[in-house]
């Protein structure tokens, strides 16, 4: 058994075929596991789907370190403990510090075993529980939306979008806006903005707080008396092509889906793990133990040999 870099086109097969994804997702690093020269599996790393979630684990000074193991799949009946081995190996080939996350998806049965054998940390579900489905079906990653948005071929109509917002501390941004809330309560304040249960998350510390919209902060400046301090940053904004418009047009569909267990693991020295640890913003929690459910997407690919 041997683990073992491989070219980008080598995962094609494996990840259009026999992954349930069935796309390529993006691929810094791709590993390969043999057994008798024969290519049983591929692992492969790359960059995580948003720079919030990467932000998200140990803040923004180690959001740059963070990757995603985002494919996995071997063939089936591989020996006790090969997936483990594979795993453990492809972490060792990592050539730098790096904070890894990857994701078990309950929609298919999956709870993280193999990162659970590995050791990797448990930090709970994953906030997404819907997905796009296109008109016949598939999957429609939401990352996609940007394709559109930078010509916009579609015509869809313009919305506000915030220019820095990245750079804007949410915690900071919340706790001052909590400071001049006084006595409005949220309910109060969706009663004026039109919205249902939208305005609590403005004031929120956690994972679930959310931006006013350009429009509403200065309605909220004069409802809530705010100073001048946010108002360079909260009103600069550019015109770009409205996504719910692209979803519409595009006729996908959203669906509710069971949010997916995250895990993490840090390689490289032990300066950078035990740094990068106690930055973790997330909370680390015990194993979920659940049956495992195994999916065949019903597809054979041809199995590649190699001379070492």
């Amino acid at each position: 058994m041997i683990v073992s870099p491989i070219q980008h086109y080598e995962t094609k097969e494996w990840l259009l075929k026999k992954h349930y994804a069935k796309r390529m997702p993006s691929i810094s690093y791709a590993f390969g596991l043999y057994i008798d020269h024969m290519l049983v599996g591929i692992c492969t790393y790359g960059m995580p789907p948003s720079s919030t979630l990467a932000e998200s684990i140990s803040g923004k000074t180690y959001k740059n370190k963070v990757i995603e193991l985002n494919r996995l799949i071997t063939e089936d009946d591989l020996p006790k403990n090969s997936l483990s081995y594979f795993v453990s190996q492809t972490l060792k080939m990592l050539p730098d510090d790096y904070i890894v996350v990857s994701f078990a998806d309950a929609n298919v049965g999956h709870n993280g075993y193999i990162y659970q054998a590995t050791n990797f940390i448990y930090t709970g579900l994953s906030a997404n529980t819907t997905k796009l489905i296109d008109k016949n079906g598939e999957e429609f990653h939401f990352r996609n939306i940007g394709h559109y948005q930078q010509n916009n071929r579609l015509n869809a109509k313009l919305v506000k979008r915030r220019v820095a917002e990245e750079n804007i501390n949410k915690v900071d941004l919340a706790n001052y806006l909590k400071s001049y809330k006084g006595k409005w309560t949220a309910k109060q304040l969706d009663k004026e903005f039109g919205y249902k249960d939208t305005c609590a998350h403005w004031f929120r510390t956690d994972a679930g707080f959310s931006f006013p919209k350009v429009d509403d902060w200065m309605k909220l400046k004069k409802l809530l008396k705010l100073s001048d301090e946010y108002d360079d940053v909260m009103t600069n904004y550019k015109m770009i092509p409205c996504p719910n418009d692209i979803v519409k047009k595009l006729e996908l569909t959203k669906v509710e889906i069971l949010p997916k267990h995250r895990y993490i693991f840090m390689t490289g020295s032990k300066t950078f793990k035990r740094k990068a640890k106690s930055n973790l913003k997330l909370k680390v929690l015990p194993y979920p133990k659940r049956d495992n459910r195994n999916y065949d997407v019903g597809q054979s690919i041809e199995t590649q040999g190699i001379l070492f």
